[in-house]
């Protein structure tokens, strides 16, 4: 129960990092006119484009670390419920986080509502991958950069594991729709 517990906290703090990660290099990517920031109290001067080159891979990395949290979760569950097993798993989720508490629903909430939020999850990590492919692409196109190799390698790395992850959860929430509507 306690891993349970543990892994719901951490997917819940990756979010609140994924959403403050994008919301941090997407202001830096549309304010590319400066060529320093000046990191405030250690007045530490930095070339934005390589902090922005960082962009991609950071956000890849936390779609990784969420997509691992909610595995670790749904293991969690497994072993205490048995194989498989999500019915009644809200009692035991005692941190949800603000997409469970965005999307929550209830038997009694309308079929395509529950249908259309069940794809909260995938939606929200397709749009950072999405954002950290843009990061990476307006990177490795500006003349110039030094590290491009670098940065082409660690996006891969980093991005394509998160990508599979996030199409493979896509792919299982599709497969669940069918299975239950064949059922009803």
């Amino acid at each position: 129960m306690r891993r349970l517990e543990a892994t719901g906290r951490a997917q819940s703090r990756y979010l609140w990092f994924l959403l403050i990660a994008c919301l941090f290099y997407a202001a830096l990517f549309a304010r590319t006119v400066s060529q320093t920031i000046t990191v405030p109290i250690v007045d530490l001067n930095l070339d934005s484009l390589s902090v922005l080159a960082s962009g991609g891979p950071v956000i890849a990395f936390l779609v990784l670390a969420i997509m691992g949290a909610i595995r670790a979760w749904t293991h969690a569950l497994e072993q205490i419920r048995g194989v498989d097993s999500r019915a009644g798993a809200e009692q035991l989720d005692t941190y949800p986080n603000a997409i469970d508490l965005a999307i929550y629903t209830t038997d009694k909430s309308p079929k395509t509502l529950r249908s259309i939020l069940f794809f909260a999850y995938p939606v929200v990590l397709i749009a950072a991958l999405i954002e950290s492919v843009v990061l990476w692409y307006s990177v490795v196109q500006t003349p110039g950069f030094p590290h491009k190799a670098a940065v082409i390698i660690l996006q891969a790395l980093i991005w394509l594991p998160a990508a599979i992850l996030v199409l493979s959860m896509v792919w299982s929430r599709v497969s669940k729709l069918k299975e239950g509507s064949r059922a009803a």
